[in-house]
């Protein structure tokens, strides 16, 4: 039986939108032959252990995460799918420094460059992530993983690249655009605008101090240097070799920094402060990543809407490259009660109500730990959603047959003709009708 590799869809050309799916990718690509994998693009994390991607489903076992798969390759088949055999202690002890090393410098700085930006969200990180989810889903997974990468980079101080969380008092036409934070940064620096007269104000923090000092600036020099802190040990570690540990094939340290070195680079962002730095300072970084791309890749740009064609059964036109393959289809209750669990977690009041998750690195350790509610768990919302779902389903279906099949022959309607005197009080009738006639009697007497 082969593999079932389960990963987020492709975008920018590449595999996947995350770089641990991509690095999982590039590395079952280089390793595993064809036809002992098939590869979906996904966006139902339930089947994963860990409600995230990338999953490998090996008959019963399922293992998350890029680490827990390679480990689970090397151990569970005698070492035939393990692109680490011929490393030395030393070059593990490195590798393992190293894949920790990308992980937490190259992951926050990738969360600010497509989910943190505004203007890089909006324009490239959003619209991929439409070309690979159901219409549905684009309403509540890209806030989701946006608001998980606003808390890996929280502590990083950069918050004034999310315009969105600008007050409304500061919003306008043609706010949280390049062009418009730029005026702003000249206004509080006292350099003259467009609108403004053509006197350059040198008082107390003005001028071109000033303008460097202000946010947006201030922002970019601070990403310049998380950027550097990133390329330069990956630089020097590369040196003049092909590969970064073994000079002579790619190691699953190799696979990793594609994972997330490309997404830096062919990510048609706006704000490209990362493909300019790679482009500029670290011509060897950009060769690398050409040439791991062209290696374990096939040097082929992956086309979204066909992959996602695939994934929904349309197309049977598998590319050469990868072993693309559709999701398995559910069931309409399966899809309601989902869709409705989604719905509901997004809604203000009750995303109060579910527990919080705790999100888990594949390297075991947790990541974002939150507090757990003592409100109701999210069992008893996914049972009302059923039920929900369920009573929706019947009422529809009912609608249907009545539709379908009329009640047959005329319906007709009897209208009663309205009673006079003490025929109209129904069972007071008899005790009436008595009542008058003693009353007679009394009378004729």
């Amino acid at each position: 039986m082969p593999f079932e590799l389960h990963i987020w869809g492709p975008a920018f050309g590449l595999p996947s939108i995350d770089p641990e799916c991509a690095a999982t990718v590039a590395y079952f690509a280089r390793i595993i032959p064809q036809g002992q994998w098939t590869l979906i693009a996904d966006y139902d994390t339930s089947i994963s252990p860990q409600n995230e991607f990338p999953v490998l489903i090996d008959g019963a076992s399922k293992t998350t995460g890029f680490s827990n798969i390679v480990s689970y390759l090397r151990n569970h088949h005698s070492g035939a799918y393990d692109l680490d055999y011929s490393l030395t202690h030393e070059q593990q002890t490195d590798r393992t420094a190293y894949v920790s090393f990308l992980r937490s410098t190259a992951g926050p700085l990738l969360d600010l460059f497509l989910y943190v930006s505004s203007e890089n969200y909006n324009a490239a990180t959003s619209s991929a992530y439409t070309a690979i989810l159901p219409w549905l889903a684009n309403y509540t997974i890209p806030p989701k993983r946006r608001d998980l990468a606003r808390a890996r980079t929280s502590h990083l101080g950069l918050s004034s690249l999310d315009v969105d969380e600008a007050t409304e008092e500061t919003r306008g036409p043609g706010s949280g655009t390049a062009s418009s934070e730029y005026e702003a940064a000249k206004r509080a620096a006292g350099i003259p605008t467009e609108g403004q007269p053509k006197a350059l104000n040198l008082g107390r923090r003005k001028g071109l101090g000033g303008l460097l000092s202000s946010p947006i600036y201030a922002a970019r020099f601070k990403l310049d240097a998380l950027s550097s802190e990133v390329f330069d040990p990956i630089s020097d570690l590369l040196g003049k070799k092909d590969y970064l540990l073994d000079g002579d094939k790619p190691s699953s340290l190799d696979c990793l920094a594609f994972g997330y070195l490309s997404l830096m680079l062919y990510a048609p962002a706006p704000q490209a402060w990362l493909k300019e730095a790679i482009g500029t300072k670290y011509p060897r970084i950009l060769r690398y990543i050409r040439r791991l791309r062209a290696e374990l890749l096939g040097g082929v740009e992956i086309d979204s809407a066909l992959v996602w064609s695939i994934t929904n059964g349309k197309d049977t036109e598998t590319p050469q490259n990868l072993p693309w393959q559709p999701r398995c289809r559910q069931g309409l209750v399966t899809s309601a009660v989902k869709a409705a669990n989604q719905i509901m977690g997004n809604m203000p009041v009750v995303s109060a109500m579910v527990r919080n998750q705790v999100v888990i690195q594949d390297d075991g350790k947790s990541l974002i730990s939150a507090s757990r509610s003592s409100l109701p768990s999210s069992w008893v919302l996914n049972t009302i959603a059923a039920c929900s779902a369920l009573a929706t389903a019947g009422l529809a279906g009912l609608a249907i047959h009545q539709r379908r099949n009329p009640r047959e022959g005329l319906l007709i309607f009897w209208a009663l003709r309205p009673s006079t005197g003490f025929n109209a009080f129904g069972e007071a009738e008899s005790f009436l009708s008595v009542l008058a006639g003693q009353m007679q009697g009394g009378a004729s007497m």
